[in-house]
This record gives C-alpha cells, structure tokens and sequence, in this order.
C-alpha cells in the first residue's frame, strides 16, 4: 500500500490541476458572454439616429411611444401627440420606435417596413399618418399606392420592400421592447415616466407641464 501512495497522491494533484485550468483558465466565450448581457432587462428606452422623430430639436421632454400600425389605441394618439408638438413646439419632440404585434395583427411588421422604406425618403411621418388612416385594410398593394400618393421614388420603394432593407430596424425596436418587459401598444414614455394604452390631450399636457417643471 505505502509503495502506491505517492502515486496516488499523484494523480490526484493531476486531476486537480487539470480540472483548474480546463474550468478557471478557459478562453471567454464572447459571443456567449455578449448574449448573456443582452438578456438583462433594461429600464429605459433608447434613441438613436435611425428612429424616426420630430418635433423640438434640443428637447426638454421626450416621448417615444412604442406602437403597432394596426393598434387602434396608436391610431386615437395621432392628435394627441399633435396637439402637444403645436403647444410645446419649442420643447417637446416625438419619437416612433415598432412593437409590432405579429400575433394578433399580420400586416403589424410589413407596415412599419413600408414606413421605414418611406423614411428613406424623407417621409416616414406622412407614411405613419396615412397608415393609421387606412388602418382597416393595409396590405401590400396599399404600401405601393401609398408611396405613389406621397410622389415616393417607386423603384427605390419596391425595391426597399422587397429586399426587406428596413426589417433590422423593426426588429431591434422589437428587442428593445420586451427587453423593457412591454407587453402592450402604445406604451409611451414621457421622459423616464411610462404610460399603458391612450391618454387623453389633458392627462398628457399635464405629465409634460409636471416633467417641464423639474
């Protein structure tokens, strides 16, 4: 028995020291690592140069409303939101970001692909308006005859949809939106204030006035 000891003792070190360097001492796994952090919530939305937005250009007040083209509570915000931009013109500024409902709503994602084809343009805020103004019957056909409505390049535009050039954006506006936990459209921030489904011109003047004022 004394004579196998040492070698015991041995193997054992050797199996310990192997287990540190393979579990401890291991290369870190990036990619892995990076989506590890994407799926920690966030708490508050984010803006960027590809988010459509008009409105006061240094802003005291943002809202960024989250929304669906085929979402009737986003369609009754439309004079809302245009009410606020003509009493605070110099303050506030108006921010779409997509939570499409694909489940419930089948031209939710295709829509807002046609309204950021339509913001290549220069036009995504007239898109959005006749949107929500044919609300019950979009489709594809509607898409083109909206863009030849607003005098859109129809090449650029066909082609913009077909390729589907603009789905990244909808799609990470999507990702942006469950990894804030939202489950509903519209859900609206007001600065860091956050709001569930349509708000009446009054509450939403006074929420502005309450954020002016801090």
């Amino acid at each position: 028995m004394n004579r196998w000891l040492p070698f015991i003792i041995i193997g054992f070190f050797t199996i310990v020291i192997f287990l540190f360097y393979s579990v401890f001492l291991r290369p870190i796994d990036l990619e892995r690592l990076q989506k590890e952090q994407q799926k920690i919530s966030i708490t508050e939305p984010t803006v960027t140069f590809i988010n459509p937005s008009r409105g006061a250009e240094n802003p005291s007040v943002t809202i960024i409303e989250f929304g669906d083209f085929e979402c009737s509570a986003c369609r009754d915000l439309l004079p809302v939101f245009e009410t606020a931009l003509k009493t605070y013109p110099d303050d506030v500024r108006l921010v779409w970001k997509d939570l499409p409902n694909d489940s419930s709503h089948d031209q939710a994602t295709p829509s807002a692909v046609a309204a950021h084809c339509a913001d290549k343009q220069g036009s995504f805020w007239q898109y959005h308006d006749v949107l929500f103004q044919r609300q019950g019957y979009l489709s594809e056909d509607q898409y083109a005859q909206i863009a030849s409505e607003l005098k859109l390049d129809p090449e650029r535009f066909t082609a913009c949809i077909q390729d589907q050039d603009t789905l990244p954006i909808v799609q990470k506006d999507k990702e942006e939106g469950l990894a804030l936990g939202l489950v509903a459209t519209p859900t609206i921030f007001v600065n860091e204030e956050k709001l569930i489904g349509a708000v009446t011109v009054d509450e939403l003047l006074q929420i502005i006035q309450q954020q002016l004022a801090q």
